[in-house]
């Protein structure tokens, strides 16, 4: 099968809310092409659009889709495919979606590392949504204590995402706005 029909399939499922369907045709598509990224993305993104829309737990109070396996997918996709912005930036929400906050900060500064290494690629929306995203996921985790340490640790570089998203090629930069003469 196309990677066109591929995806032609796997959306017709997701666009119905048979997420697991989708995540089914992905699963065969990895099975037989290991070394194609888009099998273990669009896998991911079914698994995560699964459990935002139905939830996570069963009946028994067990995690219905492995949330490590999600996250271990979107690695892999954006392993095989370090230049695609879009993978980087699914694989660190996977992280901040499932509160690996150290863990989706890395990603996402591989995302401003390859949106400075290259002119091609356009990073930021990512980093502007990372900064939200981020921002959020602190505030939670600290209950809205901005002075707590671990908010100290992470709002600055939300704030650096967050400008840098805004189209300024640098923190420093952007910052000499902020300065009256």
């Amino acid at each position: 099968m196309s990677d066109e029909d591929l995806m032609t399939r796997a959306a017709q499922h997701i666009t119905q809310g048979d997420f697991m369907g989708a995540m089914g045709i992905f699963e065969a598509h990895v099975d037989t092409n290991p070394d194609d990224p888009v099998g273990y993305h669009g896998w991911a993104e079914a698994a995560l659009f699964e459990i935002q829309q139905n939830g996570n737990i069963d009946d028994s109070g067990k995690d219905r889709i492995n949330e490590g396996q999600v996250a271990a997918y979107f690695r892999k996709a954006s392993g095989l495919a370090p230049d695609n912005a879009e993978y980087l930036a699914a694989h660190a929400n996977a992280l901040l979606e499932f509160d690996r906050i150290p863990m989706a900060v890395r990603e996402f500064q591989k995302l401003r590392d390859l949106g400075a290494s290259t002119d091609e690629v356009d990073v930021s929306f990512h980093l502007y949504e990372a900064a939200r995203m981020l921002i959020d996921s602190v505030d939670l985790k600290t209950d809205f204590d901005r002075s707590h340490p671990f908010a100290r640790q992470y709002v600055p570089v939300a704030i650096e995402f967050a400008l840098l998203g805004l189209g300024f090629p640098s923190a420093d930069e952007a910052t000499e706005y902020l300065v009256e003469e």
